[in-house]
């Protein structure tokens, strides 16, 4: 038998009929064939100074400039969300390493000996200090190295919050060991048991942009956590010892 011919051939009218009485077809092809719709804006913007009328507007330009600008805006996205990964990286690896030093210290003096020299290092910080209200009354705080205030200094260093971030006040300044242009005041969590739950840790920025309030406070929280679980065995075991 022989093969089915078309009566006439295909004309370009015949295919502009058929995507215009089939959008999705249209649709599918634009989404799956880019040379097409490529070469459709060549067509139109080559053809466009030729024939068009000076009423129309010639988008084809406008077109291509936003695509090229939506370009730029998604490897600006990319290139933004690889900082902060990286950034994220960093702190989480800052984190292990202080984890490692808290773990390593075997007494109070030794924990906080960590916090004074260790964590500085670790997070590019200024200072850092672990901080004990002096109602807490914790037995040979000055000689192991733990920065004792009162209760109310405290409150007016981190104006009555458990996290302070931002630029030092007046009663902040009295608790550094040296001029800081940031802090970060965190309170070790309030679940733990007293005295633990009276302590608080600072760390001194070197700018003023180390800690501002609009930080994410996740990393710092989690730090507080893991200096409060720490304190309190070494607590317990300065009782038992």
């Amino acid at each position: 038998m022989a093969a089915d011919k078309p009566d006439k051939p295909i004309t370009a009218k015949d295919v502009a009929i058929f995507l215009a009485a089939n959008p999705d077809t249209l649709s599918n092809l634009l989404a799956t064939e880019p040379e097409f719709l490529a070469a459709c804006l060549t067509a139109a913007g080559k053809n466009a100074g030729d024939h068009m009328d000076n009423k129309v507007v010639d988008l084809i330009p406008a077109l291509a400039a936003k695509a090229r600008q939506d370009a730029r805006k998604i490897s600006q996205t990319h290139q933004s969300l690889m900082h902060v990964a990286a950034e994220n990286m960093l702190n989480w690896t800052r984190l292990h390493h202080a984890t490692l030093g808290l773990l390593a210290s075997t007494d109070l003096a030794g924990m906080c000996q960590v916090i004074l020299t260790e964590f500085p290092v670790i997070f590019d910080l200024s200072q850092c200090q672990l901080i004990s209200e002096t109602e807490a009354a914790i037995s040979a705080g000055l000689n192991t190295g733990l920065a004792v205030h009162s209760a109310d200094r405290i409150n007016a260093a981190t104006q009555g919050c458990g996290l302070f971030l931002g630029l030092p006040n007046e009663a902040a300044q009295a608790l550094l060991i040296k001029p800081a242009q940031s802090l970060a005041i965190i309170r070790l969590p309030d679940r733990l048991p007293d005295p633990v739950s009276q302590c608080l840790l600072l760390l001194g920025g070197k700018t003023a942009n180390s800690f501002h309030p609009d930080l994410g406070s996740d990393l710092l929280v989690l730090l507080a956590e893991m200096v409060g679980v720490t304190l309190a065995a070494r607590l317990e075991m300065q009782v038992e010892n």
